[in-house]
């Protein structure tokens, strides 16, 4: 109950929120930002807020949210390299890295990297994430009923093979220039959602 307590004392004060987001709009306004990625960014600039307070820089940080939205594994090809990014926004470099990094880490992206290494962002609150969750939940579920009705289950490798498959191949909801990295991220599902069900199952 304690750290209950805690976590409502640590809650940010709304107007910060609010005033950060119009200090974010300000600033893609000045840089004539495309509308439709200007509303991603800030919201992934509310969602940051709402969770871990103003940045200490809110420039770069305004930058890291907008290259993150624009970087996102249906724009691929996108060529674009961080370096242009900072440029075009009279931003340096490393701060822009930084406030990546961090949101990516904070808000549990996952990062994807295409033959070029470049990287691109996958947003766990996101269409994509909610489709791989949903296929990988359905799958997992229909294996743990056939190990209990038979012994005709596929391993763990294979149901990550065919859910990228389904993926890659048949939702087309990711290209398939990221199938390895799907691969991992699937597989880690796989294993939490298993164990889920694992358990459910063992209660008495």
């Amino acid at each position: 109950m304690a750290s209950h307590n805690i976590d409502n004392d640590l809650a940010v004060n709304p107007q910060v929120i609010v005033e950060t987001v119009r200090n974010a709009h300000e600033f893609f306004s000045e840089h004539r930002i495309d509308e439709r990625y200007e509303k991603m960014a800030l919201d992934l600039v509310r969602r940051y807020v709402s969770q871990e307070g103003n940045p200490r820089e809110e420039d770069p940080f305004f930058a890291a949210s907008l290259y993150m939205v624009t970087r996102h594994p249906w724009s691929h090809p996108n060529p674009l390299t961080k370096t242009e990014f900072a440029n075009k926004l009279n931003m340096k470099e490393s701060s822009l890295e930084w406030y990546t990094d961090t949101i990516g880490m904070k808000l549990g992206f996952s990062i994807f990297h295409d033959s070029s290494q470049l990287p691109f962002f996958l947003d766990p609150q996101g269409t994509i994430a909610s489709v791989v969750d949903s296929i990988v939940i359905s799958n997992v579920g229909e294996e743990v009923v056939s190990s209990i009705v038979s012994r005709n289950v596929l391993s763990p490798d294979q149901l990550a093979e065919k859910i990228v498959d389904q993926l890659c191949s048949v939702v087309k909801i990711i290209p398939a220039v990221f199938e390895q990295e799907l691969y991992s991220l699937v597989r880690k599902k796989i294993e939490v959602e298993s164990k889920r069900l694992s358990d459910q199952l063992m209660r008495r």
